[in-house]
């Protein structure tokens, strides 16, 4: 069993609480929204060498398929009228050019538990909490799927945009699009269509991932987030724009329409941050049975926070338990 931490203070704590619910705050307001911008527009400075990088593993990957040499396969592709890479890499940058990252948004928590450092980052100067969420009840991706948000919940990657690009691109997507190519039961516009689903695909992969990147100064933290992310557009032609979730096959999702006209299903909420902005987040829901544990940072009214929290834990019939942090510390 697999468990994560998120580090609040008082006020933090019992707002998620009373309302079970966590703030996914938008990306454009936290501190490393630099590394989500400069991965969009590194993808974007990237369309000349990854057109390159995508054809010569193409190439490398038919020629495995086919177990002929890889000469023969790059006379063979290249006297093509279709570079096969363009042609999918096309759908790619139309998507990236007409869609925006102004609707992604996060809850970091850490796979570190009780630390003294975080306690000092993310607490407050008094009592601190630490919640133990198991991972695995926290958060179901059908849940968003059916409200048509799309949802990633992974470790913080500190690795560059261009690495975890170029691994998105040669081992999930370009073998997915040479066999639509193989594939002699397809013509031009299944293989446009099946294209443009990949191109979505790798688009909103990669916004996750954009969004999980962190400069490695910051890898001490061993973060792990949660992001919520409204799924981009997609376009066949200049005439045809649908959504994601029209776009592909989403007859297995059980969608939940929306009742007595309201417009979201996580409206938008708004909370001032540590350096007095005011920001954008969204509440998002979890089971109450995902907490396990709450753990109580360094105090100086140790007892009493023991005994406050216990209380206020019964009140709203959580039965979690509680304990004291092991660090020693103190504010003088």
């Amino acid at each position: 069993m697999e468990y994560v931490y998120h580090y609040t203070s008082a006020d933090g704590l019992k707002g998620i609480l009373e309302s079970k619910s966590l703030w996914a705050t938008n990306a454009e307001y936290l501190n490393d929204f630099r590394e989500i911008k400069q991965g969009i527009d590194r993808i974007k400075s990237l369309r000349g060498s990854l057109s390159e990088f995508s054809q010569i593993k193409l190439e490398e990957i038919y020629a495995k398929h086919k177990n002929i040499p890889l000469d023969v396969t790059q006379k063979e592709m290249r006297s093509k009228d279709v570079h096969l890479a363009n042609h999918f890499l096309n759908f790619l940058w139309n998507i990236i050019d007409n869609n925006t990252i102004d609707e992604i948004y996060t809850t970091s928590f850490t796979t570190k538990r009780d630390s003294l450092n975080h306690w000092l980052t993310y607490g407050s100067e008094q009592t601190s909490y630490c919640i133990k969420f198991n991972k695995e009840k926290l958060f179901d991706d059908e849940y968003f799927r059916q409200r048509k948000l799309l949802s990633g919940y992974d470790d913080v990657d500190y690795q560059s945009t261009e690495e975890m690009l170029h691994s998105l691109i040669e081992e999930h997507y370009l073998p997915e699009v040479l066999s639509y190519v193989l594939d002699p039961n397809l013509n031009g516009n299944d293989l446009n269509e099946k294209c443009a689903i990949a191109a979505i695909e790798i688009f909103n992969e990669a916004i996750f991932k954009i969004a999980s990147i962190k400069d490695q100064a910051f890898e001490y933290e061993e973060e792990y987030r949660f992001t919520l992310f409204y799924p981009g557009l997609v376009s066949l032609n200049e005439n045809t724009e649908k959504g994601y979730f029209d776009f592909i096959d989403s007859s297995n999702i059980d969608f939940i329409e929306l009742e007595n006209g309201v417009k979201e299903f996580f409206p938008l909420c708004y909370r001032t941050l540590k350096s007095g902005i005011i920001a954008p987040y969204r509440a998002i829901p979890f089971p109450k049975n995902s907490i396990d544990e709450i753990i109580i940072g360094p105090s100086e009214n140790n007892e009493l926070a023991v005994k406050g929290l216990k209380s206020f834990l019964s009140s709203l019939n959580f039965n979690v338990e509680v304990s004291r942090t092991q660090t020693s510390f103190r504010r003088i």
